[in-house]
This record gives structure tokens, C-alpha cells and sequence, in this order.
């Protein structure tokens, strides 16, 4: 049997963290596609809102939240190092 794959193991780590909604999945592998940062950065974002109690309780929300949270970083972080 192959062994499970680092994109495999990051895949299953992203349905688990959006409780098995295909559509916050889809919200979440469009902004991902398959960049190992990207995901780390979503999944941090996401448990961020998680723990800072986002009121919106629908799971695609808060991952579409999470997505445009992500991209804002991640365009600070590019413009920064960018800039250096």
C-alpha cells in the first residue's frame, strides 16, 4: 500500500478542520491550490476565528472569512519581503 503523501495528509487535514462541508472545502482548495504555505495559513486563520468566537456559525462563512483574511496576510507578507 503507498504511503500517504504530504498534499495527501494536508487534503485530509483541511476536510477534518471544515467538519466534512464540501462547499467550505472547495472555498478553501481554491485559494490553496496546493501551496503547503497557503495551507498552513488558511488552517491558521480559520482556527483563529474558531477561537476568537467569529459569530457566523455556517462553516462556508467562516471559511470564505478565512480565505479573505489569509489572502490580506499573505499580500502584507509578500509586499513586506517584497519591499526589504
Amino acid at each position: 500500500m503507498p504511503e500517504i503523501t504530504t498534499e495527501q495528509t494536508n487534503q485530509l487535514e483541511l476536510i477534518q478542520t471544515l467538519n466534512y462541508n464540501n462547499a467550505a472545502v472547495k472555498q478553501a482548495v481554491t485559494f490553496i491550490q496546493n501551496d503547503a504555505f497557503k495551507h498552513r495559513l488558511f488552517i491558521q486563520q480559520y482556527g483563529r476565528l474558531m477561537i476568537n468566537g467569529y459569530s457566523e456559525s455556517d462553516v462556508v462563512s467562516r471559511a470564505i472569512t478565512a480565505v479573505q483574511e489569509s489572502t490580506e496576510a499573505l499580500a502584507v507578507i509578500t509586499t513586506t519581503a517584497a519591499a526589504e
